[in-house]
């Protein structure tokens, strides 16, 4: 990542690897793995699972809960274009999946819906045309046209409704015979449903959509014409993959999409949460891609620790561009400063394990014009980021207090830990191997 802050980094001392999986660590410490690195850190300050239970009963077509987002790869015809975007869920039983799947289908719904506003929009070009024209016969035919435009709008929200209608009948018949409950009124009204579904058309597109075996328990997956889907239950998660959905940007293609997913699902697998990979790849909260090293990725995360949630971390890998915002506002004067003190410090020198990096904070305390010796703590924010080494994109981390009125360390402690964690950054041990020789 090329940004004025990383030139920074150039003047620091030779950064040198350090592959050390089984150094020591103090007490209570465990070892997390993100992107191309692993770093330890507290027990009671690691990002933790969110949500210990299984989550509440699933109604409708609520999407998967996530706990985490990012994108990997690129589109295999579109260089501007990310190959994936991920999910991964908070804890969800097995039911919760098939519940969850139950509706994951080619949607017959939406291409009808595709066949009437084909229909609406042949309609409205002709009634544009028609606007210059004021003729008897052109003011009658665009009545006409207005009708039949009325028509096909209510016969559009007419098969949104029977779609919905059939989800949530097929839902209730799988709810009452979990019960024992009797289910020949809810099937003879889904009969019904479906009989009224028949009536409408599809078009092309739902003839190319498929469902695809990926030779794996408790997976589906969709290949269509311009996007891939795919959802994995494994390790207590649901793990969802939208391939080709990206927006704003240049369709995907099928016949090279979805080879293209189906090689991404071949390496993916659910892992532990302290479980750390040995052959180069990068990992996903609870997940992990294996590839050569040099797949473009963008991945962020950010949790508050269970034991002291005034405390906020994340990281990013790229390199996210906090630390260079950072540095530039210590330009801007402070304007409230009669009701609070401002201290910004940094860019400074600052170990991250396996090369040097740079660190810059701001500390903040409140003052009361009418007491001039109130102290109340001071919050704080710190961001360390290190450059590019060999396949190991940049990397950064974040530590601040989220709300200054609850509990958190004072900001020498804080700072003392924030460094020693930054000092335990190592790349993952198959990075290690996979940037062997490069400068």
């Amino acid at each position: 990542m090329n940004r004025p802050v990383l030139c920074l980094l150039s003047l620091m001392a030779p950064a040198v690897w350090a592959d050390s999986p089984d150094v020591a660590l103090p007490a209570g410490w465990q070892t997390q793995c993100f992107g191309r690195v692993q770093f330890s850190m507290p027990a009671h300050l690691a990002w933790y699972n969110q949500q210990a239970e299984p989550p509440a009963f699933y109604k409708g077509s609520e999407s998967t809960p996530a706990i985490w987002r990012g994108s990997y790869g690129r589109d295999p015809l579109h260089e501007e274009k990310v190959l994936v975007q991920i999910a991964v869920s908070r804890l969800a039983t097995l039911d919760y999946w098939k519940r969850d799947t139950s509706y994951f289908k080619p949607s017959r719904g939406e291409a009808q819906e595709r066949v009437i506003q084909k229909q609406l929009d042949e309609i409205k070009a002709r009634k544009v045309a028609l606007l210059s024209d004021q003729s008897e016969e052109a003011n009658a035919l665009y009545s006409q046209l207005r009708e039949e435009e009325r028509a096909l709008e209510q016969a559009q929200q007419h098969i949104g409704k029977v779609s919905t209608d059939i989800l949530w009948v097929s839902e209730a018949i799988e709810n009452f015979k979990e019960q024992g409950r009797d289910t020949a009124q809810l099937e003879a009204k889904l009969a019904e449903l479906l009989i009224e579904d028949a009536k409408f058309p599809t078009d092309d597109l739902f003839e190319q959509e498929y469902f695809v075996e990926l030779n794996r328990p408790n997976a589906l997956a969709i290949s269509g014409p311009f996007d891939f889907s795919a959802k994995l239950w494994e390790n207590g998660r649901i793990y969802t993959f939208q391939f080709g959905m990206q927006h704003n940007k240049p369709r995907s293609e099928q016949a090279s999409l979805e080879p293209a997913a189906l090689d991404f699902l071949a390496r993916f697998r659910a892992r532990a949460e302290h479980e750390i990979p040995t052959e180069p790849g990068v990992c996903i909260p609870f997940g992990f891609i294996a590839d050569s090293g040099n797949e473009p990725f963008d991945f962020g995360y950010q949790w508050r620790p269970r034991s002291t949630p005034a405390l906020l971390y994340r990281i990013d890998q790229p390199a996210s561009s906090e630390l260079f915002s950072m540095a530039m506002r210590r330009l801007i004067p402070n304007a409230y400063s009669s009701l609070l003190q401002i201290n910004r410090f940094g860019p400074q020198d600052v170990a991250f394990g396996y090369q040097a990096g740079s660190l810059v904070g701001t500390r903040f305390q409140r003052r009361d014009p009418e007491n001039p010796d109130w102290q109340p703590p001071q919050s704080y924010h710190l961001v360390a980021e290190t450059g590019a080494r060999g396949a190991v994109p940049p990397v950064s981390f974040e530590m601040k207090v989220h709300d200054i009125d609850g509990e958190y360390p004072p900001f020498e402690q804080g700072e003392a830990e924030f460094k020693q964690i930054l000092d335990t950054f190592r790349p993952l041990p198959g990075m290690v191997k996979a940037s062997a020789g490069q400068p």
